[in-house]
């Protein structure tokens, strides 16, 4: 047992990142040594997820580990992500496109990205994720853009290091005023991607009152009187979304209600890796453009003819509701291991089982693309299941109690039509006529995930 002061000593070690510090000289040797280190955002991101290891399955798909007992149903989704960041790391064409995740609320867009933030967060913390900035870059600029273009093919021949982009507006006044052109003593420096701090991640939710500084950053005026221009790099915060998120990840919440203006931003960054700031030249960032919408909001903007050049940009991959009972299972199982603990409250399997099969057949369409684009989702089951075990007395939940506050909960719920409402309470009495099989479910039947899945994700915001 760690006394108090030991204790808050180990937590705090534990949080401590490896520094290094040298010059560029030091980091070019390093990354002759380690080419990784010069990895793009999007070639990271990709190896971070190999990184925790791949296997083939016995259908011949592959099951990649760092999603493994964490997501379920999703195998189709996973392999459409996984391809296309396997495409934009080689360098082909379609690193040029927004990765759009495309589904209903709850249907696990903001669960995989959180993963990916989280996991490429942890993988820069690794000798293999190393990430290095020139130091006091506001950008957190790759060293290697100090290399002039014209050296940058035989940097590419001799040592296998490809360089993209350009130094931010800061650093090309710096090569001229601080280090005189002199690039082996520039300092570098290690840097660590964290959300919190604004290292790496980048966020832009749409808004009545968005400002495109929110984006690209904006003038000091303090230093603006001190320098006498706006346009001078010392008197401009580049501490947009755009800036923050460089070397690793920009993620565009509910993206299709944005602006026009922002659009276009995001037109010319997903086309070109570069943005306009306002008195500056078009400055280059290394970010994987990931963006999140439900479809109605897509249905609505595709019907625009002016949104068709947006539409040809995004790398579109559907994200539905789970359509196979064993999967829905696993999602609740798994919240009962972590999220829906009650001392000395369980719930019987077969009262999962129902509430899985009733959420399945709410999905179900009879054009295929629509199966799973609607209908209940794992959020209103999980929040049943939170319901039935405070209101109900007894220690163990029956798939009788849980029926019975489905049944109230779907009555009372306020979103749906009566259409709706009157074909989901049909459902529940097909349901209530199998009662006898579901209370013979045996936990024997019933697969559950393995504890310390990650589904802190599945009931966050989506």
């Amino acid at each position: 047992m760690f006394e108090t002061g030991d204790f808050l000593k180990s937590v705090g070690r534990s949080t401590i990142n490896v520094e290094w510090k040298g010059t560029f000289s030091d980091y070019f040797q390093l990354a002759i040594k380690n080419p990784k280190v010069t990895y793009t955002a999007v070639r990271r991101l990709y190896e971070m997820i190999l990184s925790h290891g791949v296997e083939t399955r016995p259908n011949g798909t592959t099951e990649y580990k760092f999603f493994k007992d964490k997501l379920f149903g999703a195998e189709q989704q996973i392999e459409d992500i996984m391809m296309y960041l396997k495409a934009a790391s080689m360098g082909l064409d379609i690193k040029k496109r927004v990765l759009l995740l495309l589904g209903p609320p709850g249907g696990g867009k903001s669960m995989i990205l959180g993963m990916i933030k989280k996991g490429l967060a942890s993988y820069s913390r690794t000798s293999e994720g190393a990430i290095y900035r020139i130091k006091g870059c506001p950008i957190n600029e790759d060293p290697m853009h100090l290399i002039p273009d014209s050296q940058r093919a035989q940097l590419a021949q001799q040592y296998n290091i490809k360089v993209e982009g350009h130094l931010c507006p800061v650093c090309q006044f710096r090569m001229v005023t601080e280090w005189n052109r002199n690039l082996s003593q520039v300092e570098v420096e290690r840097i660590y991607i964290n959300e919190e701090n604004r290292i790496g991640v980048g966020t832009f939710a749409p808004a009545e009152k968005n400002d495109m500084t929110e984006l690209y950053g904006s003038a000091d005026i303090r230093k603006v009187e001190q320098y006498g221009n706006e346009a001078d790099v010392r008197a401009y915060a580049f501490n947009g979304e755009l800036h923050v998120a460089n070397r690793g990840i920009m993620e565009f919440i509910e993206v299709l209600k944005a602006k026009p203006d922002f659009l276009n931003v995001l037109l010319t960054l997903a086309e070109e890796q570069q943005f306009k700031t306002p008195r500056f030249p078009l400055q280059y960032v290394d970010e994987v453009l990931i963006a999140h919408t439900n479809e109605s909001e897509f249905l609505k903007f595709i019907a625009e003819p002016q949104n068709e050049a947006v539409v040809d940009r995004l790398y579109i991959v559907r994200m539905p509701y789970n359509m196979k009972k064993e999967h829905e299972e696993k999602i609740y199982h798994g919240a009962l291991q972590t999220k829906l603990v009650v001392k000395d409250k369980s719930i019987h399997p077969g009262a999962i089982r129902l509430a899985s099969e009733f959420a399945i057949l709410t999905r179900r369409s009879d054009n295929i693309l629509r199966n799973g684009m609607s209908g209940i989702s794992p959020r209103f089951i999980l929040n049943t299941i939170a319901i039935s075990l405070v209101r109900t007395p007894h220690e163990k939940i029956s798939p009788t109690d849980l029926f019975k506050v489905l049944h109230h909960q779907i009555s009372e719920y306020p979103v749906l039509s009566l259409e709706k409402r009157e074909e989901y309470l049909h459902y529940l009495q097909e349901l209530a006529a199998r009662m006898d099989e579901f209370d013979n479910l045996s936990s024997k039947h019933v697969l559950k995930p393995k504890r310390g899945s990650m589904f802190d994700f599945m009931i966050g915001e989506d």
